[in-house]
C-alpha cells in the first residue's frame, strides 16, 4: 500500500517547500498548456476550407475554387449567378471580419462595436452620408447589377448562417467578445458592397483642396479664367484605359464617351454662393481630426500588362 501511494504521490519524499514549488510548477504547466490549446484553437477555428467539398445552398451547379501558392483564389463557375454567390462565400472564408469592420465605417457605426471611442469617426461619416448615397443609388443600378450584389451577399450570408460561432468566423470576434458581448454580425446586403465605393472615394480625394479652391476661384473671377489656372485633362494626349461611362449634368451615364471633363449645366450658378464654397472649407479641415488626412502618395488602380 505504501508503495502505490508512493507512485501516485509522487513529489511524498520531497521537502514540503519544494513540494509546493513541484506542485506549483506542475500546475502552471497545465495552465500554459491549456492556454496555448485554447488560443490554437481560437486562433485557426476560423482559418478558410482551402481543399475538399464545401456546400453552399443558393448555387445552381458546381464550383471550382482553385487556390494558388500564395492562397489566392481564382473561381470558375457555370453562370454569373454562382460566380458572384462563390466569390462572396470566399471573401467572406477569408477576410468578414474586415468586411464588417468596413461597413460599419462607411455606415457611421463603429460605436456599435468599440462604444464611445469612435463617436468621432461615426458623425463625420454619418455627415457625409457614405451610407445613404449608397442607399439611393442602390435603385438606380440595372438589374443585372442589382442581381449580382444580391447573389454576392447571398454567398456572404451563406457562409454566415455555416458558421455561428465568434470564434469561427474570426478571431477578432472572440476579443471583441470581452468588451462586448452582445454584438452579433448582421446578415450582409447589397448596399453593404455599394458603401465601401464611397470610402475608397474618399481614399482617393487628395486633390479635393484643389476642387474647393478652383471652386472659390469660380465665385469671383470668369470661367475662362478658372480654366486657365485648373486646365482640363489632357485626354487627347492620355487616353483613358476605360472608355465609357461619365457624368453628365450630375447623373452618371454608361454610355457617354470619356472624352472631356464632366462640367455642371451652369458652372456660375452651381458656384454662386462663396458662403457655400467657405462652410465646405471648413468642413473639409475639421474632417482629418476624425478621419485622419488625406494620403498624396495613392496612385491608380488600373494598369495595363504589355
Amino acid at each position: 500500500m505504501k508503495q502505490i501511494l508512493r507512485r501516485i504521490r509522487p513529489f511524498a519524499r520531497l521537502p514540503r517547500p519544494l513540494r509546493w514549488l513541484a506542485r506549483s510548477l506542475v500546475t502552471a504547466v497545465v495552465i500554459v498548456l491549456a492556454a496555448t490549446g485554447l488560443v490554437t484553437y481560437q486562433v485557426r477555428a476560423s482559418f478558410p476550407q482551402v481543399d475538399g467539398e464545401l456546400r453552399a445552398p443558393g448555387l445552381h451547379g458546381g464550383v471550382t475554387v482553385a487556390r494558388d501558392q500564395y492562397g489566392i483564389p481564382q473561381i470558375y463557375a457555370d453562370d454569373p449567378h454562382d460566380l458572384f454567390l462563390a466569390q462572396g462565400y470566399v471573401h467572406a472564408q477569408d477576410r468578414f471580419w474586415e468586411m464588417d469592420f468596413r461597413r460599419h465605417i462607411t455606415a457611421g457605426r463603429l460605436s456599435e462595436m468599440f462604444g464611445a471611442a469612435t463617436l468621432a469617426q461615426d458623425k463625420a461619416v454619418r455627415t457625409m452620408g457614405w451610407r445613404r448615397v449608397a442607399e439611393q443609388e442602390l435603385p438606380l443600378l440595372d438589374q443585372r447589377t442589382r442581381d449580382y450584389l444580391q447573389d454576392y451577399a447571398r454567398g456572404v450570408n451563406d457562409w454566415l448562417d455555416q458558421h455561428p460561432g465568434r470564434a469561427e468566423k474570426s478571431l477578432e470576434y472572440a476579443v471583441l467578445g470581452l468588451t462586448n458581448a452582445d454584438y452579433v454580425p448582421e446578415p450582409w446586403t447589397p448596399a453593404d458592397s455599394l458603401a465601401w465605393l464611397k470610402a475608397m472615394a474618399w481614399d482617393l480625394r487628395s486633390n479635393l483642396g484643389d476642387e474647393l479652391a478652383r471652386a472659390s476661384a469660380a465665385t469671383t473671377m470668369p470661367k475662362s479664367r478658372v480654366d486657365a489656372l485648373w486646365p482640363d485633362y489632357p485626354y487627347d494626349k492620355h487616353e483613358p484605359i476605360v472608355t465609357s461611362g461619365a457624368v453628365r449634368n450630375g447623373v452618371f451615364d454608361q454610355a457617354a464617351p470619356v472624352t472631356s471633363a464632366a462640367q455642371p449645366a451652369s458652372f456660375a450658378q452651381a458656384l454662386s454662393s462663396p458662403s457655400v464654397v467657405r462652410r465646405a472649407h471648413q468642413a473639409l479641415d475639421a474632417v482629418p481630426d476624425a478621419l485622419g488626412r488625406a494620403d498624396s502618395g495613392l496612385g491608380s488602380n488600373s494598369w495595363v500588362v504589355s
